[in-house]
């Protein structure tokens, strides 16, 4: 006790140092009023001073969204609304922060204090391109493809560098926050938000999020992961619950999110709108405590969806630390007021909500630099046009093409060009509306179907003539197709948010914008009349959000799904087509056979079943006074290519399928394991190195996603075999190379384990439980599909420490050893987490051991012998310097630490960045006190000095 008090005494007096002479307050050697504005300050001091400097009324502020006219010129916006909107009333003359900025009504804006130097923080939407932020003047903005599209690329690189576009665009825009990446899996295919998540599967998504968080986050631009968690479904949104089972919970639809907070460190997260296993996800401490914090080592902040807050404190305990809305509703002055005299919440817990945001604030940059103007300079939107591109080229998909129908040639001397507007007459861009009204971002250019096929047919040289039909009337339509060398028929379909799809077919378009009138296309009397007029020489090119059902499939040669291709449509499709570019992408969903199957086979399921929760059920925000609607992810583990190989159905295409202009070939499997340093070849198992030789068999370059899946011993219980790495790779024609890649046991996607709930039959304790790794024979497979693995491979591994041996551990710990001898790598007693490095009095080459932790405790050894790296006694989390008894983000305490040791902790739970005992995200409340009253001191001295 005597050595914690005085090395957090000596913490405390480095930090009022740098308070007593007003001389150090400085930013690029000029003097500042503030002493939280010195630079020269860690983000966690600064916050600290300015948390102390704020009153309670500009807390409460700065944690909901305040909508405010930031321009400098124009009229006073006047908001008179009725009935339950009457919150967001109120009159908003120009305060000219940001010239240029028109009133956006439902603006995502936190109102800068200017006294306290605490800048507005503007946040704007992303995804497929930056619309809907803090301005009403949607800016110019590259059309991506859509996130589906991105997926199918199967390409991180693609992916980080579609981050770096809407973050460098995101910067342009004067914004700081991008809402994004959308991170919910594809459960099934109605979603009417599926363009904008990645795939069915976790690991594929979390890969790909990861890179467009940190590309994103290089641009010094800070990235919201959404929406965790339970967002399959936009069916009553608002009100609808979710109830999964805790292992499809956690190794499905939390895994992804896990991996991107885990792998790319992102600044904040969106909780989401559904009821999720009992509570609502912004008012669940499961969900943004247990799992988020305590065992993923989040230290960012949380915001709401809009209206997606339910309880007040139970949000503000949760750990909700913005409330995303018109303007707040819960948390308003008055009700936290009310929570305050109460007791029900304390000024530590309304602390807390802004400490991690201003901390992140600070490191961005943001609290010092000022987002004042547009710097719409900084883009290029001619080379991120050309990215766009090739992302729309590298995840269009191949899906049938018999007899070598495409490429096509220098040989028709006509082509018909059909299809209803949105598809065939205009670049496809992704929605970005709550209406059905193909609204998109402003892009710089667009390149139609018709304009990308004469490019490339001028370009090489061709004499072929392109018609454009709008299949408005299906006659003539049959009559151009039966009258031309080749048909192109562009199809799709029209999701977006607030509503689910309501057929897997393809449904009529209505092209009028205004919301008040109606222009019907109907889609499918034209697929009839077209096709009876000339199917034998037909492609359809498929611009959709995910699976549709093609009954006529068999009656065409080629099929090409370009998903929503984004502002380059016209040039990508097009070079596609003609063979310019080699077709690579691959399915990340199953294209499936009926309306009804899978995780989407009943009603319980998908859209849910009304039940008597007791909780306001119903569509819009409030509900309507109906029951609450219930989806019951009855089928666990078996969503998507699990439940097809589990039960032996047979899909239209399968994941991960996508043709080529081209043939591979695998062979030569070898798999290896990998063991961390030791004696010889003693070191610990680590992973596994799987090897296999790809060829390109056919006459043209061509790219192949190798997929790698694993099936793990029967003891997990899984229902087949996981996708666990891929690679994409170019070659030439006859071109053979080896490939290696890795699988690691301590990768973020748990690839040899699996959740153990601690109450399977407990929804409300979901979080709880435990990774395992289970020895025995794992089975390797390696193809071009989920369904096409021609290489496998079984091969026993023993990871030694399990559920049955880790004594009561949460997580995958690899060996257990203790007080051993020789060449172990990780002992663990009574420990939960990711333990990598902890020695307690081991002799040998001993590298990890934790005796009662929990997390992943990198830096500190005691009283070791050998080449012991890592010790950590009594800890849990990611503990970057000693906290006892801790449930939090705290930062800053090291107690008795000697060496050059990162994280020594003693019985804490959680990504501890300051000292707590026994608080659930919370300060000590003794020491919090007693460093106060130690700060006002100094303060007050500094005080008196600065002012003379």
């Amino acid at each position: 006790m005597i050595k914690r008090i005085s090395a957090i005494f000596l913490t405390a007096t480095i930090s009022m140092s740098s308070l007593v002479n007003p001389t150090y307050a400085m930013n690029d050697g000029k003097e500042v009023t503030n002493p939280w504005m010195n630079t020269k300050l860690s983000a966690e001091e600064r916050t600290e001073l300015l948390l102390d400097e704020m009153t309670m009324e500009q807390k409460i502020q700065q944690i909901a969204i305040s909508r405010f006219n930031e321009n400098d010129t124009g009229e006073t916006v006047v908001i008179n609304k009725g009935g339950t909107s009457k919150y967001q009333n109120g009159e908003f003359a120009p305060e000219g922060t940001l010239p240029g900025c028109e009133w956006q009504d439902t603006g995502r804006q936190i109102h800068g204090i200017e006294e306290l130097g605490i800048p507005t923080v503007r946040m704007t939407n992303g995804g497929t391109g930056v619309k809907g932020g803090s301005c009403g003047n949607d800016p110019e903005a590259t059309g991506l493809p859509s996130t589906p599209a991105l997926a199918a690329t199967f390409d991180r690189e693609l992916n980080y560098e579609a981050g770096r576009i809407l973050g460098e665009e995101t910067r342009a825009f004067a914004h700081h926050v991008l809402l994004g990446p959308g991170m919910n899996l594809i459960r099934h295919p109605y979603g009417g938000r599926n363009y904008e998540y990645f795939s069915e599967d976790p690991y594929l998504t979390g890969i790909l999020a990861t890179e467009q968080v940190k590309g994103i986050q290089d641009q010094g631009v800070q990235a919201q992961l959404k929406h965790l968690a339970g967002n399959e479904q936009e069916t009553e949104r608002w009100t609808m619950g979710v109830q999964v089972p805790s292992k499809a919970m956690n190794e499905l639809y939390m895994l992804p999110f896990e991996m991107t907070v885990k792998d790319a460190d992102p600044a904040s997260v969106m909780c989401s709108f559904p009821d999720v296993n009992g509570t609502y996800a912004c008012d669940s401490s499961e969900l943004l405590q247990d799992a988020l914090r305590d065992n993923w080592g989040f230290d960012g902040y949380v915001m709401s969806d809009r209206r997606a807050i339910h309880d007040t404190v139970a949000a503000i305990k949760a750990g909700t630390n913005v409330e995303l809305d018109w303007a707040p509703q819960y948390y308003t002055e008055e009700i936290i007021q009310d929570a305050l005299d109460s007791g029900e919440v304390t000024e530590d817990d309304i602390d807390n909500l802004l400490r991690p945001r201003y901390i992140k604030m600070i490191e961005y940059g943001h609290m010092d630099e000022p987002y004042d103007q547009f710097l719409p300079e900084i883009v290029d939107p001619i080379a991120n046009g050309d990215s766009a591109r090739k992302m729309a080229e590298e995840g269009a998909v191949l899906l049938k093409n018999e007899n070598n129908f495409l490429p096509l040639d220098d040989e028709p001397e006509s082509i018909a060009l059909i299809g209803v507007e949105w598809f065939a007459g205009e670049a496809k861009m992704s929605p970005r509306s709550i209406r059905d009204n193909n609204e998109n971002v402003n892009a710089p250019y667009t390149v139609t179907p018709q304009e990308g096929l004469e490019n490339v047919i001028e370009e090489l040289g061709y004499d072929t003539e392109v018609t454009y039909n709008d299949g408005r009337d299906p006659k003539a339509a049959a009559k151009l197709a039966a009258d031309s060398d080749v048909v192109l028929l562009m199809l799709g379909d029209n999701p977006h948010e607030t509503v689910d799809r309501d057929t897997l077919e393809f449904p009529a378009i209505d092209l009028d914008t205004n919301q008040d009138r109606e222009d019907w296309v109907e889609q499918d009397p034209l697929i009839d009349a077209v096709l009876e007029a000339n199917a034998e020489h037909t492609a359809v090119v498929l611009k959709t959000s995910g699976t549709v059902l093609m009954p006529w499939l068999d009656k065409v040669p080629a099929v090409l799904e370009a998903w929503f291709p984004g502002m380059e449509d016209g040039n990508a499709v097009a070079n596609l087509l003609y063979g310019k570019v080699n077709p690579s992408g691959k399915l990340p969903m199953t294209f499936g056979v009926t309306e009804r199957e899978a995780a989407f086979a009943t009603e319980e399921q998908f859209p849910g079943t009304r039940q008597d929760t007791g909780k306001v059920g119903g569509p819009g925000a409030y509900g309507d006074g109906s029951d609450q609607l219930i989806a019951k992810y009855t089928e666990g583990l078996e969503m998507g290519y699990r439940w097809y190989e589990a039960n032996d159905v047979k899909p239209v295409f399968p994941f991960g399928y996508g043709l080529s202009y081209t043939t591979f070939e695998y062979d030569d499997l070898n798999v290896k394991e990998v063991r961390d340093d030791g004696k010889g070849n003693n070191g610990s198992l680590s992973g596994i190195d799987v090897s296999f030789k790809i060829t390109n068999t056919g006459d043209v370059a061509g790219k192949e996603v190798a997929q790698v899946y694993m099936t793990l011993p029967d003891e997990a219980g899984q229902p087949t075999k996981r996708l666990v790495n891929f690679e994409k790779i170019n070659l030439e024609p006859g071109e053979s190379k080896l490939m290696t890649v890795r699988i690691n046991q301590a990768d973020s996607n748990h690839p040899f384990s699996y959740f153990i709930p601690e109450e399977p039959d407990n929804l409300a304790n979901w979080a709880d439980g435990q990774w395992a790794t289970v020895d025995g024979k794992y089975r390797v497979h390696v193809g071009g599909s989920s369904a096409d693995t021609p290489l496998e491979k079984d091969i026993p591994l023993n990871f030694k420490l399990n559920k049955d041996n880790g004594k009561g551990n949460n997580g995958e710990n690899i060996d257990n050893n203790n007080g051993n001898n020789g060449d172990n790598k990780d002992n663990n007693n009574g420990n939960n987490g990711e333990n990598k490095d902890n020695n307690s009095g081991n002799n040998g080459e001993n590298k990890d051991n934790n005796n009662g932790n929990n997390g992943e405790n990198k830096d500190n050894n005691n009283g070791n012998n050998g080449e012991n790296k890592d010790n950590n006694n009594g800890n849990n989390g990611e503990n970057k310097d000693n906290n006892n008894g801790n449930k939090d983000d705290n930062k800053d305490n090291n107690s008795g630490n000697n060496g050059n040791n990162k994280d020594n902790n003693s019985g804490n739970n959680g990504n501890n960045k300051d000292n707590n005992k026994d608080n659930n995200y919370g300060q000590n409340q003794w020491l919090h006190q007693w460093l106060h009253q130690l700060l006002q001191k100094w303060h007050q001295k500094w005080q008196l000095q600065w002012r003379g």
